[in-house]
Formats: structure tokens, C-alpha cells, sequence
């Protein structure tokens, strides 16, 4: 695991949401999926506004696993993202579409 990750990890778990959006958010590709990951362990409101934001990324590794980790942590307004970022979605992007139909499917077994 790298540097970035576990700094991004003690940061959410410190609940550090300032700190994390000041460095991690608009960093480098690298950044932005440590704290993509790293906000899928936490289902504070904080870290489900921060993955929504990753969702409007333009990597799509970083897209994806803000995705996959709202899968995790979402709630109804993480739904309606979901929604919107799979009617944005090309068809060709068949790995995303599929993440996206198993976060709102995940989001919704939840509730």
C-alpha cells in the first residue's frame, strides 16, 4: 500500500474532511483514488459529498472506484448521482456502467 493511500486512510478515520479536500481532492490522479478508496470505509456525510464530487472526475479509474465506494457507503441522494453519472455514460464504458448498476443495487439493499 502506497504513502498516499495510508495517509488518505488515517485522514478519514481522523474525520479530517478539510484537510482531505485541501490535498488529496484536487491532487494528482494518484490522490484522487487514495481518497476515493479511502472514503469508501467511512458512511459519514463528509465522505459521501467527497466521492459525489470524484464522480465528475475526469480519470476513470478515479470514477470508478469513487463509485465502487459509494456502493458501499451511499445513501438516496448517492443513488440519484449514480443515476445521473450512468445517463452521462457512454455506452462504451461497459466497466463503469456495470459498477454503477452494483452501487445502486448495493445503495438500495441497504435502505
Amino acid at each position: 500500500m502506497s504513502d498516499v493511500m495510508l495517509k488518505a486512510e488515517k485522514l478519514v478515520e481522523k474525520k479530517k474532511w478539510e484537510k482531505l479536500k485541501n490535498k488529496f481532492l484536487y491532487g494528482s490522479d494518484e490522490t484522487r483514488l487514495a481518497l476515493a478508496a479511502a472514503c469508501g470505509a467511512s458512511d459519514t456525510d463528509e465522505a459521501c459529498n467527497i466521492l459525489i464530487s470524484l464522480l465528475h472526475d475526469e480519470n476513470a479509474q478515479v470514477q470508478l472506484t469513487a463509485v465502487k465506494s459509494l456502493g458501499k457507503i451511499g445513501d438516496d441522494h448517492a443513488t440519484a448521482q449514480l443515476q445521473w453519472l450512468l445517463s452521462q455514460t457512454s455506452e462504451d464504458k461497459k466497466e463503469l456502467i456495470a459498477a454503477i448498476h452494483d452501487a445502486i443495487k448495493h445503495v438500495k439493499n441497504k435502505q
